[in-house]
């Protein structure tokens, strides 16, 4: 596909790339297709110390454990630079795994949460409980 360039399309289905002056003479419809932005290279973020040291205590233990995930499930760690985790506290880590499914497209994400010891959490609601617990956070009811 050409960038940014104007295409002609016939009502028969066929496709040339002619002057517009010759195409009205032939009652043939002018499109302009525009070509999307090419997605710029994945630049990793600058992770935090605590955060460096919380990634190595949760791979470690990944390799105590010994290698339980199938090859096809993907996995991204986020601390609290992200968007979306950015109510963690430093050196807390959140894992998202993609587990895809039989259908092409479709799966399910799966969070997990590491506090600096590398102690594994399920859910957010967790991470907020441990957090009062230890006197860390207080939230109000």
């Amino acid at each position: 596909m050409a960038s940014s360039s104007t295409v002609m399309k016939a009502e028969n289905g066929q496709s040339s790339s002619s002057s517009s002056s010759s195409s009205k003479k032939r009652g043939r419809r002018a499109t302009t297709i525009l070509t999307l932005p090419q997605p710029r290279p994945h630049q990793p973020k600058e992770r935090s110390p605590l955060t460096i040291a919380t990634l190595r205590l949760v791979k470690e233990k990944a390799e105590k454990r010994g290698k339980r995930t199938s090859r096809a499930v993907s996995v991204r760690h986020f601390d609290n630079t992200d968007i979306n985790y950015y109510w963690l506290l430093p050196g807390w880590v959140a894992e998202e795994r993609y587990v895809p499914s039989g259908r092409k497209g479709l799966g399910r994400i799966y969070k997990y949460y590491y506090d600096p010891t590398g102690h594994m959490y399920y859910s957010k609601r967790e991470v907020l409980f441990a957090w009062k617990k230890m006197n860390i956070i207080c939230l109000d009811p």
